[in-house]
């Protein structure tokens, strides 16, 4: 799989929405608001494609700003049900990790579904704080200093 950044409001990023719809959304009776991608303009977009240039996986990496120096925030991470349980995902996190890296960020933080905490773990993330509800599901602060 190869990872490379990809430009909002380009096809490859139309990909990156309806793969995150199609993995994170839809299950949960979610769509994306315009407001939703509108703000998405500010974030950075990771995609992983193979060698016929299929998506396999993407993320969303958020600048925190002023109010959190040296914060970069993880958001919807999604890998194509085809492709889960193969180490995309992993290799993504990484991926993106290295990214921010050299973009000058410390530290990763994310909402974690309950679901997802053990992968995180296995990549060195810690929760913070007591579980959370955040679109109708339990979630984890996670953080991972970079």
């Amino acid at each position: 799989m190869t990872i490379v950044p990809v430009e909002f409001a380009s096809p490859d990023y139309d990909q990156t929405v309806r793969l995150r719809f199609d993995v994170l959304r839809e299950p949960l009776g979610l769509d994306f608001t315009v407001a939703d991608l509108e703000e998405e303009y500010r974030s950075h977009h990771l995609a992983g494609f193979d060698a016929d240039f299929q998506l396999l996986a993407c993320l969303v990496l958020h600048p925190l700003g002023e109010s959190a120096p040296g914060q970069i925030k993880m958001r919807q991470v999604a890998v194509a049900e085809a492709a889960q349980g193969k180490g995309m995902g992993t290799h993504l996190v990484r991926a993106s990790e290295a990214y921010a890296r050299e973009l000058g960020y410390t530290e990763m933080v994310l909402h974690a579904r309950s679901v997802a905490v053990p992968f995180y773990l296995r990549l060195d993330y810690e929760t913070v704080g007591e579980p959370f509800v955040e679109v109708s599901i339990e979630h984890y602060r996670m953080r991972k200093v970079l």
